[in-house]
């Protein structure tokens, strides 16, 4: 948030010493040496893809900065990642943009995070937005997915069943994004998804299989 480049020299340190860990590059448009570090996807062998942060960095993805940020980020990174919210005060990544970019961006893939994103407002505390999963579903394009970084699909039964309904085992990956509430958020993330009433096969494409296509490992 504060400091960009220091935040991927941080996550490159780390892939390097853990075998078992990935990681994305943050690109913030209002500072132009974080493009350098696009340069570390692929080459860097263990760094995937890029993701875009609209709502921490303060622009609107919808904008000619969000458009010309994508075009720029699109020609180095095969997998984009961006940060979906429709929180009080924020909301400048809507699922409904990021349509819009992966269908013009064919040849890239693009991750909804955080289910399509979240509601807030000063009367109520979070809750899903399945509106922004229902705009993900109508458009079913082959090249966009949603990760299952939120809370409410754990802490709300039947709401990662509703998600699946929605958008079938195929749309989805499993996402980690910040453990804001320790390594049990990722426990309690992993039993939401085994009590889904589907298949083994469904869930293990939740959790590796239609990732593993993408990033090709």
């Amino acid at each position: 948030m504060y400091d960009t480049c220091r935040g991927n020299k941080e996550v490159l340190d780390a892939v390097k010493k853990y075998d078992n860990l990935l990681g994305y590059i943050v690109v913030n448009p209002f500072y132009e040496e974080t493009y350098k570090d696009l340069d570390c996807i692929g080459k860097e062998g263990k760094i995937v893809g890029c993701k875009i942060h609209p709502d921490y960095h303060g622009f609107d993805l919808s904008s000619p900065m969000g458009r010309k940020l994508i075009e720029r980020v699109s020609n180095f990174s095969p997998l984009i990642l961006l940060h979906t919210s429709c929180m009080s005060g924020t909301g400048f990544s809507t699922a409904k943009t990021i349509c819009e970019l992966a269908l013009k961006h064919k040849d890239n893939y693009f991750i909804s995070a955080h289910v399509g994103g979240l509601y807030q407002n000063s009367l109520y505390p979070y809750f899903i937005n399945y509106s922004g999963i229902e705009t993900i579903a109508e458009y079913n394009l082959d090249n966009l997915l949603v990760d299952t970084s939120s809370y409410f699909i754990y802490v709300y039964p039947g709401v990662m069943q509703n998600i699946v309904n929605i958008l079938s085992t195929n749309k989805i990956v499993f996402g980690t994004d910040v453990p804001i509430q320790s390594s049990m958020q990722i426990k309690f993330k992993i039993k939401a998804i085994n009590s889904l009433e589907i298949p083994k096969e469904e869930k293990a494409k939740i959790f590796y299989k239609n990732i593993k296509k993408i990033i090709k490992i």
